[in-house]
Parts: C-alpha cells; sequence; structure tokens
C-alpha cells in the first residue's frame, strides 16, 4: 500500500517534541485528576479570621467617653484592615466582630462601612456562674466567646479582646508552630478527638512551667482568655458547654485545657500581646497590648503610641 511505504515527515527532532508534549500533557492530566477526586481538601488554602466582641457597656470612670467599647472594636477594625503599619498581609482573612443582642443597629452599622463582618450571637446563659465570676468581666462574656468555636468554616481564629491596640502586624500568628492541630489525649466520648488552642499565659498570674512531650506547658498560670488562637469545632462548643455548668465561668478554658488534662494548651510566647506593658517590652517588639485606650496607664512611651494609634483611625475616618 502507497501509505505504508509512505516516508514519514516528521523528523526525530519533532517525533521527540511531541512525545514529551504527549508524556507532560498526561501527566497534568494525571495529576490535576488525582487531585479532583482524591484530595480535594488537600489544595484547599486555610481560612483565617482575627474576632473579637463587642457587648455594651461603660466606663463609669470616665462618663464624657462616648461609646468607649465601639470606639476600641472600630479601632481594631482599622487597625487589622486598614492601617499600612498594623494592618494583615494575607489575602481574604476578615475581622469578625461578634456582638450580641444588646448591640444597637446602628452601631452595627458602622462597623459594616468600615469593613467589619458584623457577626450576630446569643448570650450563652451563665446560670449558676452570678456568684463565680471574675470581677474583671461580666460572666456572660467569657461565655459569648463560645460561639467561636461554631466558626467551623475558618481553620484558624484569632482572637483579641475589643480593648486591644496593635503596634506591629499580628498575621504572622496562624503559622506559628504552637496553632498546629494535635490529638486529644484517651479522649472521652463528649471530647473532640483533635483539637487547636494556644495564648499566652495570662500575666496575673504567677509563672511557673511544667515541661510536656517537649512543649512548654504552664503547670499552675491560666491561659488568657483575652488573647487566644482557636481551631473552631462545634463538638468542642458542645463539650465546653457541657463543663459550663460545674465550673465557674473564668476557669472554663483553663480546667478544658489544663497542663495535666486530655487537651492542654499551648504557649505562645508573650510578645504577641501583653497587660502593663512598657517601652521595654515595645522595644523588644510587642505587637500588640491589653489596655483601654481612654485609660491612662504608667508607661508614658507606651501612652503616647496609644494616643498615636487613635489620632491614625481619625485622620483616616476623616480624610
Amino acid at each position: 500500500m502507497v501509505l505504508a511505504h509512505r516516508k514519514s515527515t516528521f523528523t526525530p527532532y519533532l517525533r521527540k517534541a511531541i512525545a514529551t508534549v504527549t508524556c507532560l500533557a498526561l501527566f497534568f492530566w494525571v495529576a490535576t485528576t488525582f487531585s479532583f477526586y482524591g484530595s480535594k481538601d488537600d489544595t484547599k488554602p486555610p481560612r483565617y479570621a482575627f474576632a473579637t466582641l463587642l457587648m455594651s457597656g461603660n466606663d463609669s470612670e470616665y462618663p464624657h467617653i462616648e461609646e468607649p467599647y465601639l470606639q476600641a472594636a472600630r479601632l481594631l477594625s482599622f487597625q487589622l484592615l486598614r492601617n499600612p503599619r498594623t494592618r494583615n498581609r494575607i489575602d481574604n482573612v476578615p475581622f469578625l466582630i461578634l456582638v450580641t443582642p444588646d448591640i444597637p443597629q446602628r452601631h452595627r452599622d458602622i462597623l459594616s462601612r468600615e469593613g467589619a463582618t458584623v457577626v450576630p450571637v446569643d448570650n450563652v446563659e451563665a446560670g449558676s456562674f452570678d456568684n463565680n465570676w471574675d470581677s474583671s468581666q461580666h460572666p456572660n462574656a467569657v461565655l459569648a466567646k463560645l460561639n467561636l468555636w461554631t466558626l467551623e468554616e475558618y481553620d484558624k481564629i484569632l482572637f483579641l479582646d475589643v480593648d486591644s491596640v496593635i503596634f506591629r502586624p499580628i498575621y504572622h500568628i496562624f503559622e506559628d508552630p504552637t496553632t498546629v492541630m494535635r490529638a486529644t489525649i484517651n479522649p472521652t466520648a463528649k471530647m473532640p478527638k483533635n483539637y487547636m488552642i494556644a495564648a499566652p499565659h495570662d500575666s496575673r498570674t504567677n509563672l511557673n512551667m511544667q515541661i510536656v512531650s517537649g512543649q512548654e506547658i504552664h503547670q499552675n498560670t491560666h491561659i488568657d482568655n483575652e488573647f487566644f488562637i482557636l481551631h473552631p469545632s462545634r463538638d468542642l462548643y458542645n463539650y465546653y458547654v457541657g463543663l459550663h455548668y460545674d465550673h465557674p465561668e473564668q476557669n472554663l478554658l483553663n480546667y478544658a485545657h489544663r497542663a495535666d488534662g486530655p487537651m492542654p494548651w499551648q504557649n505562645l510566647e508573650s510578645g504577641w500581646n501583653m497587660k502593663d506593658a512598657s517601652r521595654s517590652d515595645y522595644e523588644k517588639g510587642l505587637k500588640s497590648i491589653k489596655h483601654k485606650w481612654w485609660r491612662p496607664i504608667a508607661d508614658d512611651f507606651i501612652g503616647d503610641h496609644i494616643a498615636i494609634s487613635m489620632d491614625e483611625m481619625t485622620a483616616y475616618l476623616n480624610h
């Protein structure tokens, strides 16, 4: 047959090129097919979020300060989303403001217009805690934070108390080695099999370290429930709710994540957030402080930086 004896018009170089292209096409087809059918979730980028909680409240010692906690929430929103000096550098990381039913709609609208994601939440009833709560917070404050664990669309959430001020970017915390998932030790039927919670130790308690599996764990100190990072889990939320009837609210997270328990909390270095910070702390790289912006602070240097932060927000909003 003529065709059988026809001399090929493809040079060896061209045949090699075609073979190479064909092999590459096959490789990518196999790779993408496997990715789609076999490990779709593995290629999904993690979802992170910053969050705070806004409840109604006024400072009776400073009645001339109008809506101080609303202004504090606005400051956090500006610092996390807008201020070039402190804002997040990761794409699509929202700032969630959990608002309890007592926050008026006009305040919610202000926060939404300024870029925050307003998340209405119900109060978790304090019940029998009313005579046992920490005098620094209403019992519902810590309990309302439990709603964070219901937001399972996120992989990690960094919670900051609303009266926090940021000095430097804090988005690196999402990749901190303490924020990996950990296996629960001998979990009961009511516990999740995996969890993640990390925080600095509460600086109002004494430091006493214990080494567990190569990790620094605070045996006799409290987790800082005003700055922590967590992995949302409805199972863990349900576990907390079951605990809160038996333990005072200020001890809920500490009991659930005690060092000798099945889900020990992981220690974040204090440089992420502090109370009663000094100029020395700032110069060592302190990233944020827990302080009511409208109240004086002992260290004038830190006080000036808090005032600068408020001035930056005011200038931005008025430009």
